[in-house]
């Protein structure tokens, strides 16, 4: 097997979680060839992985647009003559695009579809994802080719070179070279994953007072209304850096943190593939399944009858009062303080739950 491709389209977070699967097959097949399929948008967190060859990436837009794109797509996997490929999106995009690719070893996980399982797969892992962590559903893959893994967390390249473009960025922005500060990332695709800005406002204004630590607002153009109400709300000035940071640049942005705050959403991913310590927010979806988990993360976690769920706000049965306000301004206060406190990977991780 000297040619491998691994097909991940999903969201940023998705793709921080693959990771440890690249390292895994990396380090057991060392002279291995890793391409690796992902969507537009998410391969920048991908960017210096040693285990990665190339990166192929799917442009949903263009494939909504253009019958030819996707064609043209499929034939630029087919003229890879890949060994194998492990699909780890499971839909039926994905699907075809591991068995157009002639590989010997097609490896997907189990779905409904006995078309899928039976046509696309020469190989079926049972689907235990939302059961055990996501990074480890993916590992499944690398130990069904027989492979040890030893790392089970994310990892993201950062180097002197992506630390000196943010240090210049922050420069330019007033902050000198070595000023600590704390990551705020409130942000989150659904409104229903995100912490009150009243509280991140809160949150920014304890940590400003009572430690003297700057606090940076960060986000995508979609987080830079919540990220300018939350400005306005504090008392104390923070750097709002909302939509001004491309992806690439995010993960050296968090890695000369001193910890990040965020809910249920990337950041909290890529903060512990830096080995920046997280506290992540979580209330309508299975923390177990999704968080941080070095020993210096924390995780605050709402737990409700009705969780996990996909609720809006018109439709939510707790109303104005949805689980993430169950997670009080004093817990995530105690969470920064222990992270300000202990800036190694010694000590306990923790897990606030709030019933």
């Amino acid at each position: 097997m000297n040619r491998i491709l691994i097909i991940k389209m999903r969201y940023i977070g998705d793709t921080v979680l693959m990771t440890p699967l690249l390292k895994a097959l990396g380090k057991g097949m060392p002279h291995t060839q890793i391409d690796v399929v992902v969507n537009k948008n998410t391969h920048q967190v991908l960017s210096g992985n040693p285990f990665i060859r190339n990166t192929l990436v799917f442009d949903h837009g263009m494939s909504k647009k253009s019958l030819g794109y996707i064609l043209g797509f499929m034939k630029r996997i087919r003229k890879q003559r890949y060994n194998t490929v492990i699909d780890l999106t499971n839909n039926d995009r994905a699907s075809l695009f591991t068995l157009i690719s002639g590989a010997g070893v097609r490896i997907g996980y189990h779905s409904e579809s006995i078309l899928r399982r039976k046509l696309c797969y020469t190989d079926v892992i049972d689907s235990v994802l939302g059961r055990i962590h996501t990074a480890d559903h993916h590992l499944k893959a690398a130990e069904a080719l027989g492979l040890h893994v030893d790392d089970r967390h994310p990892f993201i390249a950062v180097s002197p070179a992506d630390i000196s473009s943010i240090e210049k960025r922050l420069c330019a922005e007033g902050m000198e070279k070595d000023v600590p500060f704390v990551v705020i990332h409130p942000g989150a695709r659904r409104w229903y994953k995100s912490w009150p800005p009243l509280r991140f406002a809160g949150l920014a204004d304890t940590i400003i007072r009572k430690y003297g630590i700057r606090v940076i607002l960060s986000g995508s153009e979609a987080d830079k209304g919540v990220c300018a109400v939350i400005s306005e709300i504090m008392k104390e000035q923070p750097l709002n850096l909302a939509g001004r940071v491309p992806l690439s640049e995010i993960p050296a942005l968090i890695r000369k943190g001193v910890c990040l705050v965020g809910n249920d959403s990337a950041p909290i991913h890529i903060a512990t593939a830096v080995k920046t310590p997280a506290i992540a927010l979580f209330g309508p979806t299975d923390w177990k399944a999704w968080y941080p988990r070095r020993t210096h993360d924390r995780v605050l976690a709402a737990e409700f009858s009705c969780r996990p769920c996909g609720h809006s706000r018109a439709d939510c049965p707790l109303n104005h009062d949805y689980c993430m306000s169950a997670i009080t301004l004093e817990s995530v206060q105690a969470a920064v303080e222990a992270a300000l406190e202990q800036q190694n990977e010694d000590g306990d991780k923790g897990v606030w739950i709030v019933r």
